[in-house]
């Protein structure tokens, strides 16, 4: 084990991993446990739509964490007060529309990630306990030290300002950890880690529906999940057709849409993507 000093306010206060079941939240456990801290709880927000791959690998990590005495995550969920539908992909659906960030926007990870998170939390004997004193909880959340993460974080941290100013409810009830960064830990540096650990490299986490797929990976989606594809595609289709149509965007790729990967061939992506190559 590494020997490491804990920020004070982590020290004091219960610690819990935002686990997205990626690269580089996974390399964040391993490096925590390397240094002996071990998390209160860990918490992944399921959108419902997450990639198969992705639920595949949770069985794989609950094992290692039981090897090592972590605790199992805890997975959450948006649970609808009156809306019909309790996923993403529902969600759509229902509003003939496409996931927020097709638009630029970061609504989905907000509903389907954040706040199922802070609905458990406030729930949770330590966090109520810790709250009840003054106390903040501890959020370690796996952004790792290269430059589009460090770009993140500050983004990040603008956003939790504003809160703060605005006098938001839960803007005095977290702090926001980020130990891949403190403890400079890029990209490389996670998959060394995970290796090292004796874990197979987690697949690319998002939902399999996200417009920042690229599209060689729609393509891949298309050839070894060809259902979910075509539930792609009644997504798109919905929503160009729907109440309000597609003014601004092409479709799920935003630039593009998946209709136009009906019959494209991956080599010809490539060799696009290899003229784009400077």
């Amino acid at each position: 084990m590494i020997g490491t000093t804990l920020p004070l306010f982590v020290a004091k206060a219960p610690l819990v991993v935002a686990y997205g079941v990626g690269v580089d939240s996974t390399a964040m456990l391993v490096a925590m446990w390397r240094r002996g801290i071990r998390p209160d709880a860990i918490l992944f927000a399921d959108t419902g739509g997450e990639k198969p791959t992705t639920y595949a690998y949770i069985a794989v990590i609950n094992a290692w964490l039981a090897k090592i005495g972590f605790p199992q995550l805890t997975i959450v969920r948006y649970v609808p007060t009156r809306a019909p539908y309790d996923t993403l992909e529902g969600k759509c659906l229902a509003n003939d529309t496409l996931p927020s960030l097709a638009f630029g926007m970061h609504s989905c990870s907000l509903v389907f990630k954040v706040e199922p998170q802070h609905k458990f939390l406030k729930s949770w004997q330590p966090a109520v306990d810790a709250w009840a004193t003054g106390v903040k909880v501890v959020k370690a959340i796996g952004y790792d030290n290269g430059a589009q993460d460090c770009r993140r974080r500050a983004k990040a941290d603008k956003a939790v300002a504003k809160k703060a100013e605005a006098g938001h409810p839960d803007a005095d009830q977290y702090d926001y950890w980020y130990p891949l960064q403190e403890w400079k830990i890029d990209r490389a540096g996670c998959i060394a880690l995970i290796v090292g650990a004796g874990l197979p490299v987690p697949p690319k986490s998002s939902c399999w529906f996200c417009p920042a797929m690229k599209k060689s990976e729609v393509i891949e989606l298309r050839d070894t999940h060809p259902i979910l594809f075509h539930r792609g595609l009644a997504m798109e289709r919905n929503a160009r057709f729907g109440k309000h149509g597609l003014k601004t965007v092409a479709g799920l790729g935003r630039s593009w849409s998946w209709e136009e990967l009906l019959h494209v061939d991956a080599a010809e992506i490539e060799d696009e993507a290899e003229m784009l190559r400077p």
